[in-house]
C-alpha cells in the first residue's frame, strides 16, 4: 500500500514538473475564466476542445465517514468556478471563442475595456507550487487568486484606478477585502476578484 502511494506521489510530482516547465518555457499567456455554477468539468472539456490549454489546480480535502472513525481524501478544485487557460498567440485561439464555450460565464477582466487579465508567470508558478504542496505534500491549503499583503489596483467600477493592499480573503475566493488609498485617507472595501488586478 505504501509503495503504491509513493508511486502515485512520484507521478503527481512529474505532472507538476511538466506544468512548471510548460509555464516557464512556452509562449502561452494565461487568463482566468469563471464557470457557471457546478460547470467546472463542462467548461474544462469545452475549452479543451478549442485547442487551448486548460489548467485546474486541485487539492485533497479530508473528510470523515458518518461514524467519524475513518478519514478519507477527496480531490477537489482549489478555485471552485475558476479555470486557468493558456492561450498560444501563434495558434490563435481567440478569447471570443473561449467566452462562447459551454459552461463559461465570463473571462476575468483587468481593464475598463474588458481586456482579459493576464496572469503573471510568477503567479502561475505560485499556484502550481501550492497545488503540488496540497496534493503531493498533503498540506492544507486554500486556493485563492490573491495573497494577503498583495498590492492591487481597482480596474473597474467605482474607484477604478485606486491602489491598495489586500488585507483579507472572502471564503470561496470570489472577493477580497482591500485597504484603498483614496483622497488622502485609507478606506476599507470588499471587492469581487474580477474588479482588481495585481500591481
Amino acid at each position: 500500500m505504501r509503495q503504491a502511494l509513493n508511486a502515485g506521489n512520484k507521478a503527481l510530482e512529474r505532472n507538476y514538473q511538466f506544468m512548471r516547465l510548460l509555464i516557464r518555457s512556452s509562449s502561452l499567456e494565461w487568463i482566468v475564466i469563471r464557470t457557471n455554477p457546478k460547470c467546472d468539468d463542462r467548461a474544462f472539456e469545452s475549452i479543451s476542445a478549442t485547442g487551448a490549454v486548460v489548467y485546474q489546480p486541485m487539492m485533497s480535502e479530508y473528510r470523515r465517514t458518518r461514524t467519524r472513525k475513518e478519514q478519507f481524501a477527496v480531490s477537489c478544485s482549489m478555485f471552485p468556478r475558476y479555470l486557468f487557460v493558456g492561450l498560444d498567440a501563434n495558434a490563435w485561439v481567440p478569447c471570443d471563442l473561449i467566452r462562447k464555450c459551454d459552461g463559461v460565464e465570463k473571462i476575468l477582466s483587468a481593464t475598463l475595456e474588458s481586456a482579459p487579465h493576464r496572469v503573471p508567470l510568477r503567479e502561475m508558478l505560485r499556484i502550481v507550487d501550492a497545488a503540488c504542496d496540497a496534493e503531493v505534500g498533503h498540506k492544507q491549503v486554500k486556493g485563492q487568486l490573491f495573497n494577503i499583503g498583495d498590492k492591487v489596483m481597482l480596474v473597474a467600477g467605482i474607484g477604478a484606478q485606486l491602489s491598495g493592499v489586500v488585507h483579507g480573503l472572502r471564503q470561496g475566493g470570489e472577493a477580497v477585502r482591500v485597504e484603498l488609498e483614496a483622497f488622502g485617507r485609507t478606506t476599507k472595501a470588499t471587492v469581487p476578484v474580477d474588479k482588481v488586478a495585481l500591481r
